[in-house]
């Protein structure tokens, strides 16, 4: 992880990777993330890196391009397994279909998409994105591939809301209706729909009996991409809602007042739909467009919200809190903007990859949506990845208690050294051959000098009783390089064994190490799982 990346992270969790001076961090479950991401760790909820259409147990099944994702009331995971054209569930550790058909393979090996309505057994999709929920149950799907708005009913029925399967920007009832590859949907309180009408740039609105109409404007700027070559582009533009531009809308979020978020990806912003005001505004991101650009230039920047920048953001989600939460695709991370603030939450920005681990080192490959679950976890959908991915809670070991002693856990199990663990000056302070050979040191004292020495491979660490320095010896192939460090703590002994800082090896064998007060714990873990 890079030192900015992680710099970042920390801003985010408001910590210090030194456990001097314990902070108090509560793995609290309902949104717990929001407050110290420090002590969550990304797993892999379902899938694997192959491509597939496998269901049955949740770590052996497989997806291909999952897209979106959100949590029914009866705490079903419902999945746009895009790729394959089907609606997937999760549920209890088991993958099944709701819907969707495999009729074959196209001329390129990929799964061939479908357009027809009936039975949840006989229904089509192709290219199925955003999801959404009603309060009855009722779910929408924006089938970017016929151009559709499809809804699933609670008896597994599947109908055409809008959109006739050709590519068209017509206002209307039903069929009569065109979109062009929505991406998006999101349903208010009053059962009225939004589409992120991602090709057409625009956000469209069906009603209830099935009208849709166009909420922003419908603008195409021309760019000449190369010479005597035209094609259209969306554009910017805040202001009243009728006059406001977009470039290519692709997740929506609609918040407690019935206003709606916008992630503009090919604006790089996140935009507010303000019905009351009847106006649009950017909360985060920005940038301007280069000559004849069809998009402005992602980048990764934290920070003020004005200042801040996105790549290609995606799929959005509003916490308990109001913290929007960001699958910020081309950075291969997801964001948090609250306060004013954009910050990090997870995955190592720009750069892809599929390690879970904990927050800061985890690796995303593009990922497209985010959900709060109703248990306080985020499930992240990790579109090129193929997986369903989840913030959670370290891993604690089975029937662990709070001690009245510190107790140290090393990726999930709870270790016993021959002499407790104590608090001196603000440090931890471990047996050091119990720490040590535990990370895979041999230890060596020598009681003329009452030196201690860990060695591993071709490092060696020595370490005296009394002092906070330590040589770190380095055998190289020409020569050996010789290092001085400092303990953040005194050494000491304790009934014949001598005892260090914690977080000196942790840190120096490449493990993330965090306090939890409420366990009463030293957590040590590796920084991919």
């Amino acid at each position: 992880m890079s030192s900015r990346n992680k710099r970042n992270l920390l801003t985010v969790l408001g910590l210090t990777l030194s456990l001097s001076l314990p902070s108090v961090v509560s793995a609290a479950p309902a949104d717990g993330w929001l407050k110290s991401a420090s002590l969550f760790e990304i797993r892999t909820l379902a899938g694997q890196s192959e491509w597939g259409h496998a269901n049955g147990a949740a770590s052996a099944s497989t997806f291909f391009h999952p897209r979106s994702l959100l949590e029914l009331s009866d705490g079903r995971v419902v999945v746009s397994d895009s790729g394959n054209n089907m609606i997937r569930v999760v549920k209890a550790g088991q993958v099944s279909t709701l819907t969707g058909l495999y009729i074959g393979d196209d001329s390129a090996g990929l799964p061939l998409g479908s357009n027809k309505d009936g039975q949840s057994s006989e229904a089509g999709f192709n290219l199925p994105m955003g999801v959404a929920a009603d309060g009855q149950g009722a779910i929408y799907v924006a089938d970017s591939g016929n151009h559709s708005i499809r809804k699933i009913a609670k008896d597994g029925t599947v109908t055409t809301l809008a959109g006739n399967g050709n590519i068209g920007q017509t206002d209307g009832k039903g069929a009569n209706a065109a979109f062009y590859s929505p991406s998006d949907v999101a349903v208010d309180a009053q059962g009225n729909v939004y589409v992120a009408d991602t090709l057409n740039n625009v956000i469209r609105k069906i009603s209830p009996d099935g009208t849709v109409s166009t909420v922003t404007a419908t603008f195409t700027r021309p760019i000449e991409y190369f010479p005597g070559a035209v094609e259209y582009a969306g554009d910017f533009a805040d202001g009243p809602i009728a006059t406001a531009r977009f470039n290519e809308p692709s997740g929506l979020a609609i918040d407690a007042k019935g206003n709606l978020y916008v992630s503009d990806r090919g604006n790089q912003r996140i935009r507010y739909i303000d019905f009351g005001t009847g106006k649009v505004t950017t909360v985060a991101g920005g940038g301007s467009y280069a000559a004849q650009a069809p998009y402005i230039e992602g980048d990764y920047v934290d920070g003020a919200a004005g200042t801040a920048r996105f790549n290609a953001p995606e799929g959005i989600a509003i916490a308990q809190d109001g913290t929007l939460i960001v699958a910020d695709s081309l950075n291969h991370a997801v964001r948090l903007i609250r306060n004013g603030q954009v910050t990090t939450l997870t995955g190592v920005a720009t750069e892809f990859g599929q390690a879970d681990g904990v927050p800061g080192s985890a690796q995303f490959n593009h990922p497209t949506d985010v959900a709060v679950l109703s248990d306080g976890r985020l499930a992240i959908s990790d579109e090129y990845g193929n997986k369903l991915r989840v913030l959670q809670p370290y891993s604690k070991p089975a029937n662990f208690a709070a001690g009245k002693t510190v107790q140290l856990l090393l990726d999930g199990k709870l270790l016993k050294p021959e002499v407790a663990p104590r608090l001196k000056d603000g440090s931890v302070l471990i047996p050091l051959r119990s720490l040590g050979e535990s990370l895979g040191y041999t230890f060596t004292w020598d009681p003329k000098t009452s030196t201690a020495v860990m060695s591993k491979g071709s490092v060696s660490y020595s370490i005296t009783k009394g002092s906070k320095n330590v040589t770190k010896t380095t055998v190289g192939t020409a020569s050996t390089d010789n290092q001085k460090l400092v303990l953040n703590g005194t050494p000491i002994t304790a009934n014949d064994r001598f005892l260090v800082p914690v977080r000196f090896f942790a840190t120096e064998s490449g493990y993330d190490i965090q306090w939890d007060a409420q366990a009463n714990a030293v957590i040590i873990r590796s920084k991919s799982l």
